[in-house]
């Protein structure tokens, strides 16, 4: 199986939220499985930097292609996306774009179309015209690629919530997949110890309540601070790249975007991790806090805490509700046993349904499909 992988950021790109953690994950899993993987991606990489990548490499087995964007500038301010080049179609069977409303998933679209190469979608909570420039992405989906989710071979949801979301965008229901996001079990089986973030950040032993994540309106971390406003005992981290708004006013520590040992660090460290977020069809933080020992509260109303709900591994707040956040914050605090218990069940959840590796199995199977 060959096949190419549709992205505007990938690996070192981390500062553009989930999607880069999503697509990696799932190529090296699809790798292990034998696939011949190739990425085509641009040099986005933060506010400020391009990302210091040749035109073509090769990591973790995995082919990237680079294309050097027009425009730095617009794409971290505007998510436009110019890439110069083209998708690289040449021996490959099927082509998988992730997320939506950029121009390298309409190159690569009317290009596949063009050779009769199946193409498959995975949105990640893209689809939806909400949080910020609505105007815009209306004459988009208008003029560029809104036709893209109804024609693609096949649509995949990570959650029930983001079916949901496909059902309302008049999505045909026989071309929706549900397969949730994968994680890659091994980054979390030598974890450093705890108190590691603590000691090198020269904090004391006060309660870590922590958040990772973009800090976009939709993600609540202004609710999350006036939520520790009231927990004056405990210490609020917020790593992050702020997109859309400024940083929430309060006492919060913000670290901008971790990577890496760091990344893992703070989570282990933390005692409680907050993603109380909207219309959040996956989320993988929650998850990879749990994969480090921490108990989590999440948003209600979306896919993450379908999820956690289900597997009855933390506590869910309603968007926007400080007093029942900080009333969630403060019984995770307070009942550490209940709070493991939780991390506990969490876990088993996440290694039954969110193994890279099964994920891209599922994937696999549903590529071969596609060609039959």
């Amino acid at each position: 199986m060959r096949v190419l992988h549709v992205t505007p950021y990938f690996p070192p790109t981390w500062a553009y939220g989930g999607i880069p953690r999503v697509v990696v994950a799932l190529a090296r899993a699809q790798v292990r499985a034998g696939a011949e993987v190739r990425v085509w991606t641009t040099d986005a990489y933060s506010s400020s930097a391009r990302a210091d990548v040749a035109p073509v490499r090769t990591l973790h087995g995995i082919e990237v292609h680079t294309s050097r964007l027009l425009s730095n500038r617009l794409a971290w301010q505007h998510q436009l996306f110019l890439p110069e080049g083209a998708p690289p179609l040449d021996a490959v069977d099927v082509v998988h774009l992730h997320g939506h409303r950029h121009l390298l998933n309409a190159r690569a679209f009317r290009d596949a179309s063009a050779r009769g190469i199946p193409v498959v979608q995975t949105p990640n909570g893209t689809l939806p015209r909400h949080e910020r420039k609505i105007g815009a992405k209306r004459i988009w989906d208008a003029l560029i690629d809104g036709h893209v989710p109804q024609r693609v071979d096949a649509l995949v949801a990570t959650s029930r919530a983001e079916v949901r979301d496909f059902l309302l965008a008049g999505v045909d229901a026989a071309r929706i997949r549900r397969i949730p996001n994968g994680l890659e079990l091994e980054e979390f089986s030598e974890l450093a110890p705890r108190g590691t973030f603590r000691k090198e950040m020269g904090w004391g032993d006060e309660p870590i309540v922590a958040y990772l994540g973009q800090i976009t309106p939709r993600k609540g971390v202004d609710h999350l601070v006036a939520a520790c406003a009231r927990i004056p005992e405990a210490r609020l981290v917020v790593a992050g790249s702020a997109r859309g708004m400024k940083l929430p006013a309060g006492n919060a520590h913000y670290l901008g975007t971790l990577e890496g040992q760091q990344r893992l660090q703070l989570l282990v460290d933390a005692d409680v991790l907050v993603y109380a977020s909207a219309r959040e069809v996956f989320g993988l933080v929650p998850f990879e806090g749990l994969l480090c020992g921490a108990p989590v509260v999440v948003g209600g109303d979306c896919g993450c805490g379908e999820m956690i709900a289900e597997s009855g591994a933390g506590l869910l707040v309603s968007h926007g509700d400080v007093s029942a956040l900080a009333d969630g914050i403060r019984a995770l605090l307070t009942d550490r046993a209940s709070a493991q218990g939780m991390v506990a069940r969490g876990q088993a959840w996440v290694r039954e349904n969110a193994d890279a590796n099964s994920v891209a199995a599922r994937y696999l199977a549903l590529y071969t499909e596609l060609l039959r």
